[in-house]
């Protein structure tokens, strides 16, 4: 029960990523053409990235201090090109990032009347059961 609620959670914060990244390149590529409320949200996104990425890492690094040598952060750049890595169980620190990126930006546009909860919530899904179909069939 504990690895299938990890695995729904992996997931959600993988299409999150996903989201994110695009939603950065079309961001940086439109970037002049969005009206003034648009550029708050993008600005104010980004500040509120930062300051959630600055805390999860710096709590990364006092529980590093407090518990033994043989504990391994939750996120950290891994070797492998995949998304999520088994050994040790982590999450890729950019794919982490542009998770943070991709909610905070839903967050704000919906903060500011610019997106519906709808709009945030059926594309998660429609994914979501894409992504979960096989595990659940298998």
């Amino acid at each position: 029960m504990i690895r299938m609620t990890m695995a729904v959670i992996f997931c959600v914060v993988s299409v999150y990523s996903f989201i994110g990244i695009f939603t950065l390149f079309r961001v940086l590529v439109r970037f002049k053409q969005y009206d003034e409320l648009e550029r708050k949200a993008i600005i104010e996104t980004l500040a509120m990235s930062m300051v959630i990425i600055l805390v999860v890492n710096f709590g990364q690094l006092i529980l590093s201090f407090i518990t033994p040598y043989d504990w391994a952060p939750f996120i950290f750049s891994g070797s492998s090109l995949a998304l999520i890595g088994n050994t040790p169980l982590h999450f890729d620190s950019f794919f982490f990032d542009c998770s943070i990126l991709g909610i905070s930006y839903m967050v704000r546009r919906h903060h500011f009347g610019l997106i519906k909860v709808k709009n945030i919530l059926i594309p998660i899904i429609i994914i979501l059961i894409f992504i979960l179909m096989p595990l659940m069939l298998h």
